[in-house]
C-alpha cells in the first residue's frame, strides 16, 4: 500500500466512510480467524521469542562490567541495568538456516529474519 492509499482510507475513516481498505465494505458478521499465512491460522501459532529475560541478581558481575563499559570515562554518571537478555538458541539456529534456504546461490543477498513463529502444541491443552 502506497501512501496515496494509506492516505485516502485515514480521511475516508475519519469521514465516517464505511468501506475498509481496498473498498471491501465491512460487515458486522463474526470476524474471520487472523491468518499468519494463507492456511496458517494465528490461533495455532506462537511467536518464538528473539530474546529470553535472566535475572540480573544471578548475573551482578555481567552486569558491573556492562555499566563500566558504557559509562566509559564518565565516571559521575549513573547507570541502571533494567533488564538482562540472552539470544534465544532456538530463535538464532532457525533463522540462520531460513536465511540460509532463502539465499539460495545468491551469495550477494541478504535477508531479515523479523520474526519466528513456532508451532503450538495442541495435544497438551486437551483434557484426555
Amino acid at each position: 500500500m502506497g501512501l496515496r492509499s494509506w492516505l485516502r482510507d485515514r480521511i475516508t475513516h475519519m469521514m465516517g466512510g464505511g468501506s475498509s481498505r481496498r473498498g471491501r465494505p465491512q460487515t458486522s458478521e463474526t470476524p474471520a480467524a487472523e491468518m499468519l499465512a494463507p492456511g496458517c491460522p494465528a490461533s495455532e501459532w506462537e511467536e518464538l521469542p528473539a530474546y529470553l529475560p535472566v535475572d540480573p541478581h544471578e548475573h551482578k558481575e555481567a552486569c558491573i562490567i556492562a555499566a563500566a563499559i558504557a559509562a566509559g570515562d564518565m565516571t559521575e554518571s549513573n547507570l541502571v541495568v533494567r533488564r538482562i537478555c540472552i539470544a534465544n538458541p532456538e530463535h538464532r539456529r532457525v533463522a540462520c538456516i531460513a536465511t540460509a534456504l532463502g539465499a539460495g546461490a545468491l551469495e550477494t543477498s541478504s535477508f531479515t529474519v523479523k520474526r519466528i513463529f513456532k508451532k503450538k502444541d495442541m495435544e497438551t491443552e486437551h483434557a484426555a
